[in-house]
C-alpha cells in the first residue's frame, strides 16, 4: 500500500519584478556618504595598528609558512608515535622499490629513485599541510621527466668507436651523469616556478582543472606508462623515442621483438605480477583486520634478488638488472642554467601536474581526517622540496600515491610517518643498495604494471560520465525557451554567455537580422528600379500624347487613354527575388512576395539564479539581445535575479533609457512562463505565428516606400 504523501500546493497570482516589489513595499538600500568615510577612517586605523604590531604579524607568518609549529606541540606522543613509526617503516619498504622503478620510467639509472625518495622529504616535513603526505616519485611526471631526457642527453651522444673490439659502444657512465644532471636542472626550475606561483598565492589555479580533466590525463598517462615498461617485463632492446608519436613506435617495436623476449625476464615478471595483485587483493579485503598493510613490495624485491644472485641468473640468461648502486650520499650539483630555455615549457607543465595531483591527495586526506589543506602553502612546500633535491640529482616529485595510502591505512597520523619513511630510504642508500644489484629490472617493470591498476580502470570513465550527463526529466513548454546560465556575467565571459544562448535556443538573431538587412536591401534596389522604369514609361506616354495632340484632329478628348502601371509588392522571398526575372515593358510581372517561416518560439527566458555579479559588457550584452528579440517578435524575460544582479543593472541605466522594461523580470521562471502564456493566449497566439521580423519590419518597408515615392515623383 502506498504510504500518503503530503501535498506541495502553491496558490499566489504570478509575480513580474515591479508588481512584487509596489505590493510589499520594498525598501531600497542606502549607504550613507558619512557611514562610508568612516568605515574608510577605521580601516586606515586598524592598518597602522597592524603596521606596528610586526611582531604578531611576523609570528603569523612563522605558523603559516611552518606549520610544524603549530602541530608539534600538540603532538600526542603516547597516542601516536607508535603508529606512526609502523606506518613510517612499512611505506618505507614500498617507497624503496617504487623509487627505483620510476626512475627506470625517467630512464635514469635506479638511485636517482633513492635520491627522489630522500631529500624533498626534508623540507615537507617543516613546511607540509598535509599530515599523512609522502612526497617522492610519481609515474606520470618521471615519463616526462624521462621525455626531457631523452631530448637533451639522447644515446647518440655518448657513442664511441671502442678499438680495441672494433666495435661501437655506448659509454652508459657518461649517459647517466649527464641526465642526472638534466633531471637535476629541470627540478631545480620546476621548483622556481612553484616557488613563484605560490608567493603570488596562485593555489586557486587547480579549481579550473577538474576531477574528469585529471583522471582522463592520468589515464593516458598511464598508458603511455605501461607501454614503457613492457621492454623491460619481456627483456627487449627497443630504442629510445622522443616526440609526439613515440609511444606508438615504442609498442610497434615491442610488437616486432616479442620473438625475441627474454624468457627468464618474462618469468620473473609474471610471477611477481601474480604475487603482488594476490597480496593486495588479500590485503584490500582484510584490511580492517591487519595492522598495517603488507610489504609485499619489498618482500618481492627481497625475494627476487635473493634467487637472481646466487644463482648467477642474470648473466646465465642474460637478464637486464639494475646494476651497481653507488653507496652514501651524492655530492651537492648546482643546475645547468643554460638549458633552462629549452626545458622552461615542460618544467611549467610538471610544476602544474605534480601540484594539482599534491593537492588532490592532500584534500581528500584532510577531508578523511577533519582538517584544512592551505593550497597556496602547498604550493610553496613542493617548491622547496623540489629546490632542495635539485643539488642533489632527484627528479621531480610529488605525492607518491601509494606510500600515502600505506601510511593512512597503517593509522599515520603526522608529518613523522614521513619522517620514518625517509630513515628508511637512508638506511638503503648508505648500507642495503649494494645488494640489489643482481635485482631484474622486470621485476620493478612489473611492481610499475601492478600500480597502474586503478588507474588503467579509469578507462571506463568516459561511458560513465556519458551516462551520468544526459539530463532527465526535463519538459518543454511549447513557444518557450529557457536558459541557465550559472557564473558571473562579465567582459571575459559575455560573448560565452552569448554563443551559449544561441546554441541552447537554435536561433542566432543577430544572424537573422543581417540576413532581413541585406534582403531589404536588396528589394529597395528592386523597387527603385521599377520606379525609374515606371517614370521612364510615364515621360515616354506624355511625349507621344503631347505628339498626338499636335497631330491629331481629335486632340481635344477629354477622356485620354491611361497610363501603364507597375506594381510592387512588399511581401518577396528571396528565393523568389533570385528566380525571377522580371520585364521592365510588362505591367503585370509576378508580383514579389516573403513568405517567411513563424518563430520557433514567442518566449525567450535567462534564468540568472546562478549570476551573481555583472558588469557594464554583460549589461550591454543583455541589451543588445533583448533588443535583436525585439525585432524578431520575441520576448526576453530575466527570471530569478539576484538583489545585487538588479542593483548593477538599475546603476548601469538599463532601465531608465528603456533597454530592459522591469516589467520583464520575474521572481522565478514559474512566473515568467505562466505571464508569457497568458501574454499568448491574449494575442489569439499571433506571436506564435509571427513571420520573421514581421512585427517591426512592415513600418520599416512602408517608410522606405514613401521616401522613394516622394523622390521618384
Amino acid at each position: 500500500m502506498q504510504q500518503d504523501r503530503p501535498l506541495y500546493v502553491i496558490n499566489r497570482p504570478a509575480y513580474s519584478l515591479p508588481e512584487f516589489d509596489g505590493e510589499f513595499d520594498k525598501k531600497k538600500r542606502t549607504f550613507p556618504i558619512g557611514e562610508k568615510v568612516k568605515k574608510c577612517f577605521r580601516f586606515k586605523i586598524c592598518s597602522k595598528k597592524k603596521k606596528l604590531c610586526s611582531g604578531s604579524r611576523l609570528k603569523s607568518l612563522l605558523f603559516r609558512h611552518l606549520p610544524i609549529l603549530s602541530w608539534l606541540p600538540k603532538y600526542k606522543v603516547k597516542e601516536s608515535l607508535l603508529y606512526d613509526v609502523i606506518s613510517g617503516v612499512s611505506a618505507g619498504t614500498i617507497q624503496v622499490p617504487q623509487g627505483m622503478a620510476f626512475a627506470l620510467l625517467a630512464d635514469l639509472p635506479p638511485v636517482n629513485g633513492l635520491y627522489s625518495s630522500f631529500f624533498p622529504l626534508i623540507p615537507y616535513f617543516f613546511m607540509g599541510t598535509v599530515h599523512q603526505m609522502v612526497p617522492g616519485t610519481f609515474a606520470v611526471l618521471s615519463i616526462m621527466v624521462g621525455i626531457e631526457c631523452l631530448k637533451l642527453a639522447p644515446e647518440s651522444h655518448f657513442m664511441y668507436h671502442n678499438a680495441t673490439l672494433n666495435e661501437t659502444q655506448l659509454d652508459t657512465i657518461a649517459m647517466n651523469e649527464a641526465r642526472l644532471g638534466v633531471s637535476a636542472t629541470l627540478a631545480c626550475l620546476t621548483a622556481i616556478i612553484q616557488m613563484g606561483l605560490g608567493l603570488m598565492q596562485f593555489g586557486f589555479v587547480a579549481i579550473y582543472l577538474s576531477e574528469s580533466f585529471v583522471r582522463g590525463f592520468m589515464t593516458a598517462a598511464g598508458l603511455q606508462i605501461l607501454i614503457s615498461v613492457l621492454k623491460y617485463i619481456f627483456g627487449i632492446n627497443v630504442p629510445p623515442y622522443s616526440g609526439p608519436l613515440a609511444t606508438v613506435y615504442t609498442l610497434k617495436d615491442i610488437v616486432y621483438g616479442l620473438p625475441d623476449t627474454n624468457l627468464a625476464s618474462l618469468v620473473f615478471a609474471l610471477v611477481s605480477i601474480v604475487v603482488l595483485i594476490t597480496v593486495k587483493e588479500l590485503g584490500a579485503h582484510y584490511r580492517h583486520k591487519l595492522p598495517f598493510p603488507i610489504p609485499v613490495e619489498i618482500i618481492v624485491v627481497v625475494v627476487a634478488t635473493a634467487l637472481s644472485g646466487p644463482l648467477d641468473l642474470p648473466e646465465k640468461y642474460h637478464m637486464n638488472v639494475v646494476g651497481t648502486i653507488p653507496l652514501g650520499f651524492p655530492a651537492p650539483v648546482l643546475p645547468t642554467v643554460s638549458q633552462w630555455s629549452e626545458m622552461l615549457g615542460t618544467a611549467f607543465s610538471l610544476a602544474i601536474v605534480g601540484y594539482v595531483i599534491n593537492l588532490a591527495m592532500g584534500r581528500t586526506l584532510a577531508a578523511k581526517h577533519g582538517y584544512d589543506v592551505d593550497p597556496n602553502q602547498e604550493m610553496l612546500a613542493l617548491g622547496f622540496s623540489n629546490f632542495l633535491g635539485s643539488f642533489f640529482k632527484i627528479h621531480v616529485i610529488c605525492c607518491a600515491l601509494s606510500v600515502t595510502l600505506a601510511v593512512d591505512s597503517a593509522g599515520g597520523t603526522s608529518q613523522f610517518a614521513s619522517l620514518c619513511v625517509m630513515l628508511v630510504v637512508m638506511v638503503t642508500m648508505l648500507a642495503f643498495a649494494v645488494f640489489l644489484k643482481p635485482l631484474p629490472k622486470s621485476v620493478l617493470g612489473a611492481l610499475i604494471a601492478v600500480n597502474l591498476k586503478n588507474t588503467l580502470l579509469q578507462l571506463a570513465d568516459p561511458y560513465y560520465l556519458w551516462k551520468k550527463s544526459k539530463l532527465d526529466c526535463v519538459k518543454s513548454v511549447e513557444g518557450v525557451k529557457i536558459v541557465t546560465y550559472c557564473a558571473p556575467l562579465y567582459f571575459a565571459n559575455a560573448e560565452i554567455f552569448r554563443r551559449k544562448v544561441i546554441k541552447k535556443t537554435g536561433l542566432d538573431p543577430g544572424k537573422l537580422l543581417l540576413a532581413r538587412k541585406t534582403f531589404l536591401k536588396k528589394q529597395q534596389k528592386e523597387l527603385e528600379g521599377q520606379m525609374k522604369q515606371s517614370k521612364k514609361r510615364m515621360s515616354t506616354s506624355l511625349s507621344q500624347h503631347q505628339l498626338q495632340n499636335d497631330f491629331n484632329p481629335d486632340n481635344g478628348n477629354p477622356y485620354p487613354p491611361p497610363s501603364p502601371q507597375s506594381y510592387v509588392n512588399f511581401h518577396c522571398s528571396d528565393i523568389e527575388l533570385g528566380n525571377q526575372s522580371p520585364d521592365p515593358d510588362q505591367p503585370g510581372s509576378s508580383p514579389v512576395t516573403l513568405d517567411s517561416q513563424p518563430m520557433p518560439f514567442h518566449t525567450l527566458i535567462l534564468d540568472l539564479a546562478g549570476v551573481c555579479f555583472i558588469d557594464l559588457m554583460g549589461i550591454k550584452v543583455l541589451t543588445k539581445m533583448n533588443s535583436n528579440y525585439d525585432m524578431l517578435g520575441i520576448k526576453l524575460y530575466l527570471a530569478n535575479v539576484q538583489a545585487q544582479v538588479y542593483e548593477e543593472l538599475e546603476g548601469g541605466g538599463v532601465f531608465e533609457e528603456g533597454s530592459i522594461a522591469q516589467g520583464h523580470l520575474f521572481l522565478s521562471v514559474h512566473d515568467a512562463i505562466l505571464c508569457a502564456q497568458q501574454r499568448s493566449r491574449n494575442t489569439g497566439g499571433s506571436e506564435k505565428s509571427l513571420p520573421d521580423g514581421q512585427e517591426k519590419f512592415p513600418n520599416f518597408l512602408e517608410e522606405e516606400k514613401r521616401d522613394l515615392e516622394q523622390e521618384l515623383f
